[in-house]
């Protein structure tokens, strides 16, 4: 049925008509009735309203349509929010190779899964922080020293790693030793013959942190020409 504001003369569809409703136009505020009737303050038409409001109040058009808006807004926002749900879902799914990998989703998986591998990946050695020097020890002999840091890359706590070394030397020959990350030394133990390596570090690494490291390769080839590092994840927990 089609309502007709008598200020503005604004028309509005209502499906249904509820007797004795106000209505409210909704660009200049007039109230009228279901017939189009401008409603004055004093006039019997508002004085029978207000005697119905008092006895028996009546949900009036206007509440009904405003009923029915809000309802609509709400199911606009509900829609939105699981369709943008459902492409943060997709996203995930089709570049899940890559989110797998970040520190988020690692830090949970083994948080809450025990059991799951560490990998090598959960590590990076801080390349600026790395330095390498010959140390002459009290025989006169020389060793190695190669000192950095290694990071979690992972929002878990983790063991400290083993450091890989790849020694490339001048004739093109690739030796390669394993060592772990031991707890600090002095210098008098370093150059103390023979060297009796602190114990291994134990303590875990909290997420994201670093860990410093330090060692001494006794046998290193001093034809090395440069060398090369790499984290091996150790695959045993350490809980403090």
């Amino acid at each position: 049925m089609r309502i007709v504001c008598p200020e503005c003369h604004a028309a509005y569809q209502v499906g249904a008509i509820i007797k004795n409703a106000i209505l409210v136009c909704h660009r200049c505020n007039t109230e009228f009735d279901t017939y189009g009737n401008r409603i004055v303050d004093g006039d019997e038409t508002s004085q029978i309203f207000e005697k119905q409001a008092q006895h028996a109040p009546t949900t009036g058009v206007k509440d009904l349509i405003q009923s029915g808006m809000r309802k609509k807004h709400t199911r606009v926002w509900l829609w939105m929010l699981l369709t943008l749900a459902a492409i943060g879902i997709a996203g995930v799914v089709t570049q899940w190779p890559y989110w797998k990998h970040s520190s988020l989703v690692r830090g949970i998986s083994i948080t809450v899964n025990p059991e799951t591998p560490i990998m090598d990946s959960d590590w990076s050695i801080l390349a600026e922080t790395v330095q390498a020097h010959w140390l002459k020890r009290e025989d006169n002999s020389l060793v190695l020293l190669v000192e950095g840091e290694v990071k979690n890359r992972t929002g878990a706590s983790l063991p400290p790693p083993e450091i890989r070394i790849t020694f490339v030397t001048q004739i093109g020959e690739n030796i390669i030793k394993t060592l772990p990350i031991t707890e600090p030394a002095d210098m008098k133990t370093l150059k103390a013959v023979p060297f009796m390596s602190p114990p291994v570090d134990t303590t875990p690494v909290p997420m994201l942190g670093s860990r410093g490291f330090l060692l001494l390769i006794e046998d290193a080839p001093q034809a090395t020409r440069h060398i090369l590092l790499h984290a091996v994840a150790m695959q045993t927990r350490h809980h403090p």
